[in-house]
């Protein structure tokens, strides 16, 4: 079992010369489940956090995945859910445009871009601090960063298929060029 996320409460009482406190914990842990399980049953997921405080769910008939986590020892909740590969093609290209978006998450409602190295993937992350969360906000901050995951994914395909596109035409007029090359060059004695 995982050690569970705790708030802790103290209330100092001094009367009489004399200290009383008050410690009350609350596990974040069981506050986000209770609020996965009424999302869940908003959208039609069984949802909930496993051992290590995270829950993986797909949306509809898509693989698309989204993550909700709640690391140890965390008074914050973490969305995020991978966009798309980095296109190797254009990959100086891409990134810019990506940290054109990023810039103080302005664009994606303050989600902001990441790179998973292990997977070469982009990933879009939310963070959101779990004392500013109750069942409503919870499921609205849900509903939105799936949107919000949709919409990136629709820009970083456009994106990305602009870039590669672009690539292509600029290899293609330099192997143009090269070809008028060419004959030149056999005069000369070289290959082309």
């Amino acid at each position: 079992m995982r050690a569970g996320c705790y708030w802790i409460l103290l209330f100092t009482i001094i009367h009489n010369r004399v200290r009383i406190s008050v410690l009350a914990m609350a596990s974040y842990d069981s506050t986000l489940n209770s609020y996965l399980k009424i999302a869940g049953n908003k959208i039609g997921n069984k949802l909930f956090l496993d051992k290590n405080g995270l829950c993986v769910m797909k949306k509809g008939d898509t693989n698309q995945e989204y993550a909700i986590e709640l690391p140890n020892d965390s008074e914050a909740v973490y969305f995020y859910a991978p966009i798309c590969k980095v296109p190797y093609e254009c990959s100086e290209e891409f990134f810019e445009k990506v940290l054109e978006l990023n810039l103080c998450g302005i664009e994606y409602s303050q989600a902001t871009f990441g790179l998973d190295a292990k997977t070469q993937n982009i990933v879009l992350s939310y963070a959101r601090s779990m004392d500013t969360l109750d069942e409503v906000s919870f499921s609205n901050v849900l509903c939105n960063f799936i949107k919000t995951v949709d919409r990136a994914k629709r820009d970083l395909t456009k994106i990305t298929s602009t870039l590669i596109e672009q690539t292509t035409l600029i290899r293609d007029d330099i192997d143009m060029e090269m070809r008028s090359y060419g004959p030149a060059m056999e005069a000369d004695g070289l290959k082309a």
